[in-house]
């Protein structure tokens, strides 16, 4: 009697573990073990009866995870899975790049940039710049404030990525402040006649100007 116990729990046993593994089976990703698969930290492989967790998984009741962000691979032959890391290398301003950022801080000599965008890319996080008065114009500019101002957006070219903190230049052609707001109200600088005017209180102000002011999506 105590025999047939045994093995009614026993077949009850294996049935409960064929239906649990049928439902990870299910929600497991791409089934073709033959080709990579691109898996995020967290996502299932498959089950371990199925193949044994390699580098880069992890397995937790009876199911194979994924550890990384990354390409799944299966060796059928061994009967492993693995994950290969697979992470973008991060954009950074360097020596050439075209960069848009919001001016943070401008003192007389030199400006602060948020870099949020590098050439065509957004950036998800943003790299500081220095903007020198030396580089800022292909003219003499005596004091920042003419330049740009806290707050203004800015195109500009990285000309020297050794240091820190990159330095940029608008001295080139189709650079400087492409987004002007007023220092007396907050207002949009607007580009009318030349001039350089807020279209809420009237006031004139001066920038070292982008060919494109006001035309250039910043975001």
């Amino acid at each position: 009697m105590a025999s047939l116990i045994v093995k009614s729990s026993f077949v009850e046993l294996n049935s409960a573990r064929r239906v649990v593994t049928s439902k990870v089976q299910s929600e497991m990703p791409g089934k073709d073990f033959r080709t990579p698969l691109f898996v995020v930290p967290g996502e299932k492989l498959c089950v371990a009866e199925e193949f044994m967790p390699g580098p880069g998984t992890y397995e937790s009741g009876g199911v194979v995870y994924s550890q990384l962000t990354g390409d799944r691979l299966v060796d059928i032959g061994n009967r492993t899975v693995k994950v290969v890391a697979k992470t973008r290398r991060p954009t950074m301003p360097t020596d050439g790049s075209t960069v848009i950022g919001e001016v943070t801080n401008a003192h007389d000599k030199n400006a602060i940039v948020s870099i949020f965008k590098v050439d065509s890319e957004i950036l998800s996080k943003a790299f500081t710049g220095i903007l020198h008065i030396s580089s800022s114009s292909p003219r003499y500019e005596r004091k920042m404030g003419d330049v740009c101002k806290a707050g203004d957006m800015i195109k500009a070219k990285v000309f020297n990525d050794k240091n820190r903190i990159p330095e940029l230049t608008t001295a080139g052609r189709g650079l400087g402040v492409i987004k002007a707001y007023c220092s007396r109200c907050g207002g949009l600088l607007v580009l009318t006649n030349r001039r350089l005017q807020c279209r809420e209180c009237g006031n004139v102000e001066h920038r070292r100007l982008a060919d494109d002011y006001g035309v250039v999506t910043t975001r």
